[in-house]
């Protein structure tokens, strides 16, 4: 064996040695997880949670596991509301009402002999609806706001304080009413007992009237202490009634 080759032989079995000896620092392999804590005191850790984010029965709503018994409907007693309601189409209406636009409470009013010009004290119908923009869900156009589409308390309130306002200068024109004629004749709100008249009651309301309608017409003008506020509450309910959805 010559020397080139004794050389190659040695090389050969140092690195034999090596690959069965050791390995250099840091290139050891290891069995041992890796340490995953963040560095710091994490928030999960027990103690270290603030009172506001930690739950318990004190702080915490207990939800029921269900309804209750006392909760659930029978399914016929539902289809029998609903019929009672009426067609689908009744009942949309019923319950996706439009409040009366400020205009249209306007027109309305002129309509039925109401003088909004007028001025007195108390303040005449008039003055309650230029003075009622913001009850009655005006449009506040520097804010960009429209005008509300749905009612609100106050809105359905102050409406029908205008209708009450309103109510004797209504009864007043009546007569004079070229929409309230029934055949070219006149008529009246109320006959001379007092009562109500269903041609006055189907103008008001826009539609003929029911006897239940002129029913109850009679029961509100008739209850009152003095026949003029009875009268005047009749035409202001009627009208609040008929008038609620634009």
């Amino acid at each position: 064996m010559n020397h080139t080759t004794k050389t190659l032989v040695s090389v050969a079995l140092l690195g034999l040695a090596g690959c069965a000896g050791d390995l250099p620092t840091g290139l050891k392999p290891t069995t041992e997880k890796p340490d995953t804590t963040p560095v710091g005191d994490p928030i999960d850790k027990p103690g270290n949670k603030p009172e506001d984010a930690v739950g318990d029965e004190d702080n915490t709503f207990d939800h029921m596991a269900g309804l209750g018994e006392e909760d659930t409907r029978d399914p016929a007693e539902i289809a029998k509301q609903r019929e009672e309601e009426g067609s689908p189409e009744a009942r949309a209406r019923m319950h996706s009402c439009q409040k009366v636009q400020i205009t249209t409470l306007r027109n309305l009013l002129s309509q039925l002999g109401v003088n909004l010009d007028a001025t007195g004290n108390p303040p005449t119908a008039g003055q309650l609806l230029a003075d009622g923009g913001t009850a009655l869900g005006a449009a506040n156009y520097a804010a960009r706001m429209g005008e509300d589409l749905v009612w609100t308390a106050a809105g359905a309130a102050k409406q029908f304080d205008i209708f009450v306002q309103a109510a004797p200068e209504i009864i007043a024109a009546m007569p004079t009413l070229g929409q309230c004629m029934e055949g070219g004749v006149a008529t009246t709100m109320f006959d001379e007992q007092g009562k109500c008249n269903e041609a006055a009651v189907t103008c008001l309301i826009g539609r003929p009237a029911t006897a239940e309608h002129v029913a109850l017409c009679d029961s509100l003008a008739t209850s009152a202490s003095e026949p003029g506020k009875g009268q005047a509450m009749a035409v202001a309910a009627l009208l609040s009634a008929a008038h609620s959805c634009e």
